[in-house]
């Protein structure tokens, strides 16, 4: 039952009743393929025939059309609030993983490198590629702003930011005496 007939009365509960009934079948299509997974699609019809069930407004002519808007709508709230919510880690998991790192042994080795002693290495690199790297890592500066301020092309930024990343990691290698894995 898609439009009522003129001089039909929806106000009438079991018309509205067998309006809404009607449409359920199109609206599990419609969720399906919204949803992707037939439980959260089922949980949004009923959701949209518990707004539908307040009953009918008199100004709807097409009461599809009306219960796709509300479904419509609330899979979009529906979605807003899936991004609002933190991922869901159970206490227990999170606990083991915990648990499991400590049975593991001694902390890494790198673990003992501070932001002092970065910024020492950092000044044993070459100029060229110590300024790109202090600009971008200290001073949280943006490629554009780097290429800029040093006249260099944005591209050139990011090559010079690689390799003073790699010739660092050399220089802290070195000098701690870590184990070089990539």
């Amino acid at each position: 039952m898609v439009e009522q007939p003129e001089g039909s009365d929806r106000s009438a509960p079991e018309s509205q009743g067998a309006a809404l009934s009607g449409a359920v079948p199109m609206l599990k299509r419609l969720a399906e393929r919204m949803c992707g997974n037939p439980a959260d699609a089922m949980d949004l019809v009923q959701d949209t025939l518990e707004r539908a069930a307040h009953g009918i407004p008199p100004e709807v002519r097409n009461v599809r059309a009306w219960l796709t808007t509300i479904l419509q709508h609330l899979f979009i709230d529906y979605c807003r609030a899936k991004n609002r919510r933190p991922s869901h880690e159970p206490i227990d998991d999170k606990h083991e993983y915990v648990t499991q790192l400590e049975a593991d042994g001694p902390e890494p080795e790198w673990t003992r490198i501070t932001v002092a002693d970065i910024r020492n290495a950092a000044d044993e690199l070459e100029p060229v590629y110590r300024e790109v790297y202090i600009l971008r890592t200290f001073e949280q500066r943006s490629y554009d702003d780097i290429a800029r301020q040093l006249g260099i092309a944005r591209v050139t930024v990011g090559t010079r930011l690689h390799r003073a990343r790699h010739k660092l990691r050399d220089v802290l290698v070195a000098r701690f005496a870590l184990e070089d894995k990539p």
